[in-house]
């Protein structure tokens, strides 16, 4: 019988689109197409066709010098077991340095600073109320007793957090600046500043004549900066001008101490400055050696509100735009960071105590007020270059009201701070009651890649005698918190291999929130994490393998008979698979005895042809072996 011939219904180079290579029956029977290609299947006892799941993980050598998760096998792990690292990561994934172990997304009300253990933070109550739109000051000092100064208003009290005395500190006018240099108070309204010891009456020192009025207590002398005029004020009263700004609408903001020189910020329109003042130290008493030097200068349009050197290396700088972490280089002069914390509302107060500050945070933690904490002893980010270090830090004490935090300082020698909302008066630290509640989130868990995963198992590290209760939620990529379990006080369950009942389906990410409660029986003890661990497996299709058996003859007869093909023609169509393959790209393989399509990558493939032919034999050819790994399933025609 005479042979079809037929046209290659491909080209033999060049890329072919997938759509554009699926093949349709007409006429001939074939069993299966690829690329376009149809062909005739030989399966029998010598020749089966098989179907298989691809291998999902590689093997691969753990050449690390430190065993970790990374050399478990079955399960992707991620765990963390410390948190000093601070808020502000967005996913948890491994860096050169590590700092996806200590890191986490935010967190309101804990206290990540001990290593390993995750606790509830101390609460805060009000002390001194105020419901005036007048700017809060408070300064701590100590005659024995923990206490702190109080100026709102026209009125000047100090709290020792238990008692409270009104002080005749010698103005009537609304204080607008306060310090002190250890036992004495100087209050500073637009007429004079006042100075008085203890909670005992003040009388003026010197004059100011107007409401842009800052003074702080430094290098052992009183600053006083008055409109663009930096005045130094000895014990008499006596001002001497040391600085005079060209701008006279340069407004001073704040004045700090460094190891050998004072600072003092300020303002004019969008242009904000610091300035030293660099002390000689040549004579017994170390005096001014000269004005206002340059030091740093801010982003147009970022003002600088408050500063706070501490350590002789730090200056913690507020302004308008959040809080920055400066370093004081050899020369006295100022190299900031990028900003640490950014606050719309802008940072106005800034305190420090060990390795902390102590920084504003206006209406920064879920809407209200309270203070930040950053941790001068944890750098997340230092290339070598000192602007560039960025520094560990979270939320911190809460007010849970809203308004202007105006200032912030220590409870006179104690560990516990003190803040100041505008219109809600001073806030105490509590020296044992802690917060009633609070919660940390991860960053988002995604195993370094965009795969999707199946998460499964959830496992959180508690004390053996638990007070409060930890419960553990899991946050989708849509937003659902879905809480999994909640271990209260009392209990012995653990948390460990937790089902997860969310996400239902596989996902890029997850974040855990894990929330803490106070216990009901002692204020002083609550809910504590050590760590946590999730487990999850790869979420994307799984890949099958197809080893398929084709014919590839000259002359070939199909399912129904029929006889197709000439001479040649299992070499041209040998050689047209080659291209395919060689290309590399997906392609369509259809079984057209099923009508079901695969997008399919060939992996390999083996052709055999076990005799020689002959010089007269009508037929050649042999067996066409694939080997196909499917990418995704077509739709069934």
């Amino acid at each position: 019988m005479a042979g079809i011939v037929e046209r290659l219904p491909f080209p033999l180079s060049g890329r072919t689109a997938v759509t554009s290579s699926s093949f349709a029956l007409d006429g001939v029977q074939y069993d299966v197409a690829l690329g376009g290609m149809p062909w005739q299947l030989k399966i029998d006892n010598d020749h089966t066709m098989t179907r298989g799941g691809a291998p999902v993980r590689k093997e691969q050598i753990d050449q690390q010098q430190i065993p970790g998760e990374q050399s478990l096998a079955n399960w992707w792990l991620r765990s963390q077991m410390s948190f000093i690292g601070g808020a502000g990561v967005l996913y948890q994934d491994p860096s050169s340095d590590n700092q996806y172990a200590i890191r986490f997304a935010e967190s309101v009300g804990v206290n990540p600073w001990v290593n390993g253990k995750l606790t509830l933070l101390r609460e805060s109550t009000l002390r001194v109320a105020d419901g005036t739109s007048n700017k809060h000051f408070i300064v701590g000092w100590n005659d024995g007793t923990d206490r702190y100064w109080s100026a709102v208003g026209n009125v000047l009290k100090s709290d020792t957090g238990s008692a409270t005395t009104t002080i005749t500190w010698g103005g009537a006018n609304t204080i607008r600046s306060l310090t002190s240099d250890g036992t004495r108070y100087y209050a500073a309204d637009n007429v004079n500043v006042y100075r008085g010891t203890g909670n005992g009456s003040g009388s003026s020192l010197c004059a100011t004549g107007t409401t842009a009025v800052v003074t702080r207590w430094v290098k052992g002398r009183l600053m006083l900066g008055q409109d663009n005029l930096m005045y130094e004020v000895d014990n008499a009263g006596t001002k001497t001008l040391r600085f005079t700004h060209l701008n006279p609408s340069f407004t001073w903001t704040d004045i700090c101490e460094g190891t050998n020189a004072i600072y003092a910020s300020g303002y004019a329109g969008s242009e904000s400055n610091i300035y030293k003042f660099v002390l000689d130290t040549t004579g017994a008493v170390p005096t001014l050696a000269s004005g206002g030097v340059l030091a740093a200068q801010l982003p147009r349009g970022e003002v600088v509100y408050a500063m706070t050197a501490y350590l002789g290396a730090f200056v913690g700088i507020g302004t308008s735009r959040g809080f920055r972490v400066g370093e004081i280089d050899d020369n006295g002069d100022l190299r900031y960071g990028p900003l640490l914390i950014e606050n719309s509302n802008g940072v106005k107060a800034v305190a420090a105590f060990d390795r902390f500050f102590f920084v504003a945070a206006t209406n920064g933690i879920e809407t209200q007020s309270g203070l930040y904490r950053v941790d001068l002893g944890q750098p997340i980010q230092d290339n070598g270059v000192s602007p560039s270090v960025r520094y560990a830090y979270a939320t911190d004490l809460q007010a849970h009201v809203v308004g202007e935090v105006s200032s912030a300082t220590n409870f006179g020698n104690s560990d516990r701070m003190v803040f100041a909302v505008v219109g809600q008066g001073s806030y105490l630290e509590s020296a044992s009651v802690l917060e009633a509640s609070g919660y940390l989130k991860t960053g988002r868990v995604r195993y370094n890649t965009l795969e999707k995963k199946i998460y499964k198992f959830v496992s959180v590290k508690t004390p053996n005698s638990l007070f409060g209760s930890v419960g553990v939620s899991v946050i989708d990529p849509g937003g659902a918190d879905t809480s999994i379990i909640t271990v209260a006080q009392g209990t012995s369950l653990a948390i460990e291999d937790v089902v997860m009942a969310a996400p239902m389906t596989a996902v890029e990410w997850v974040q855990l929130k894990l929330s803490l409660t106070r216990s009901g029986t002692d204020t002083a003890k609550g809910g504590e994490v050590h760590g946590w661990q999730l487990k999850a497996m790869p979420g994307a299709v799984r890949q099958r393998i197809f080893t398929v058996p084709l014919l590839c003859m000259d002359r070939e007869a199909t399912r129904s008979g029929q006889y197709i093909g000439r001479e040649g023609r299992s070499l041209a169509r040998l050689e047209a698979f080659e291209q395919i393959f060689a290309r590399g790209d997906a392609v369509t393989y259809q079984d057209l005895r099923t009508r079901s399509s695969y997008l399919v990558v060939i992996d390999d493939y083996r052709y055999e042809q076990k005799a020689q032919p002959g010089a007269n034999s009508s037929v050649h050819g042999g067996i066409l072996w694939v080997e196909l790994r499917t990418i995704a399933d077509v739709i069934t025609t």
